[in-house]
């Protein structure tokens, strides 16, 4: 089986990383991981930030009642706002610019 040097080894990561290789490469890849503490850094580091991107660039999709609204005001139709949203909304950004 083939040995892995760190500039190999740092090629296959990403591929590593999102699953990408071959199960022989899996095993290269994870052995050289394991005796390479330098590239064992670097994987936990780049999986880190491959999880933020992940986490914080998920799309969050407006629940339906939502952008039903924002489509009628955007029509300028008016929209009946429920009076407990509105109150919690309205503590929500007073509380916000409390410091304003």
């Amino acid at each position: 089986m083939e040995c892995l040097d760190c500039v190999a080894a740092t090629a296959r990561l990403h591929l590593y990383i999102d699953r990408e290789l071959s199960d022989e490469e899996v095993i290269i890849v994870q052995q050289h991981l394991e005796s390479c503490p330098h590239c064992e850094c670097r994987f936990h580091f780049d999986s880190h930030v491959k999880k933020l991107i992940h986490d914080r660039c998920t799309i969050v999709h407006a629940p339906a009642h939502l952008r039903e609204a924002v489509m009628n005001l955007a029509r300028g139709e008016r929209v009946k706002i429920d009076p407990a949203l509105a109150k919690e909304v309205h503590q929500s950004l007073s509380a916000d610019l409390e410091g304003c």
